[in-house]
């Protein structure tokens, strides 16, 4: 890939890392639409790496997870003020099977404590494994959850008033964390959600702001030459983050990525320029031999989800909570 000299005058990055986040990319955009649009058999891809490894989808809405939970709850719900709750209830559990109990039960509507605990143990997992969910001590995972739910839930009415006032990504963030055990991932993935919502589908900093967590810092950290460990809070990434952004916006050429492609389906956002960033480290630590990554695909197991399509919101294949 060949970078226009404009595009990175006055920017901090290396030109050599920028071609290889652009290329991360456009090739994973590439896998999917081959296993998707094509249903071509695996392995979709001449990367050694890609071959291997697995890694998250360019655009966050299509997670496996993301896509259950959009068409299931966030959409029927996208215009209702119940759409706030319930976002924050599933992305506690953040969990497909724990999302169908939720509906069959109507508690992602209905709140109810020992129901959910009841309901949820049932199951042979409770919530997700994509990412750590802190609850109180001393209790197990679904009544830990449920704890913080209730908490929230009394103070339904507060939360969506505030909610509603809002105008921006951040600010709705910043004030998600306010409710006890929702730190900052946990905020930036309800707020993601909200943006599809009418709550904040006009936020004004849809193209301008993100939760830069740990690895998005790395890649940062790689594009711009600077130790890894670097994470300095201070640090003004966010107007990194829209540097890069704008080269994206410039760069990027697989079919459907641009609002001018026949093919088009979704707005790269910032949320995909801070999601990129740390896949981008998980495949830059593989490619420069200084490390792995845990998701490896086993192509002998035909039950795994090879195929990321989704039927109406659920997956082809047996195993549907795999991202």
């Amino acid at each position: 890939m060949d970078i226009k000299k404009e595009t990175m005058s006055n920017t901090p990055f290396i030109s050599e890392e920028i071609v290889l986040y652009l290329y991360w990319i456009e090739e994973r955009e590439r896998i999917r639409l081959k296993k998707e649009d094509a249903e071509a058999d695996p392995p979709w891809t001449e990367d050694e790496i890609f071959k291997k490894f697995k890694f998250c989808q360019v655009f966050r809405e299509d997670d496996r997870t993301t896509r259950w939970f959009a068409a299931h709850i966030r959409r029927p719900l996208s215009a209702e003020p119940e759409v706030a709750m319930a976002t924050i209830i599933f992305r506690f559990f953040n969990l497909i099977e724990t999302g169908r109990t939720l509906l069959d039960h109507n508690l992602h509507l209905e709140w109810d404590r020992e129901k959910a605990i009841e309901e949820i143990s049932k199951q042979p997992k409770w919530v997700t494994g994509a990412y750590i969910v802190k609850t109180p001590n001393r209790m197990n995972k679904v009544k830990g959850v449920a704890e913080c739910v209730s908490h929230i839930w009394s103070k339904r009415e507060q939360l969506l008033a505030a909610l509603e006032r809002m105008t921006t990504l951040e600010e709705a963030w910043s004030f998600l964390m306010q409710y006890p055990y929702i730190g900052p991932f946990v905020s930036y993935e309800i707020v993601t959600d909200l943006r599809h919502t009418y709550l904040l589908n006009e936020a004004t900093d849809i193209r301008t702001w993100g939760n830069p967590g740990p690895g998005a810092m790395r890649g940062l950290n790689r594009l711009t030459g600077r130790p890894l460990d670097f994470t300095r809070k201070t640090h003004d990434w966010h107007t990194e983050m829209r540097i890069l952004y704008d080269i994206c916006q410039e760069e990027l050429t697989v079919p459907g990525m641009t609002t001018d492609s026949p093919y088009y389906r979704m707005p790269f956002e910032m949320r995909e320029v801070e999601g990129g960033l740390c896949e981008f480290d998980k495949y830059s630590r593989i490619y420069k031999g200084e490390g792995r990554t845990r998701s490896v695909y086993d192509y002998s197991n035909r039950e795994m989800p090879l195929i990321e399509d989704l039927h109406k919101g659920e997956s082809k294949w047996v195993n549907s909570n795999n991202t």
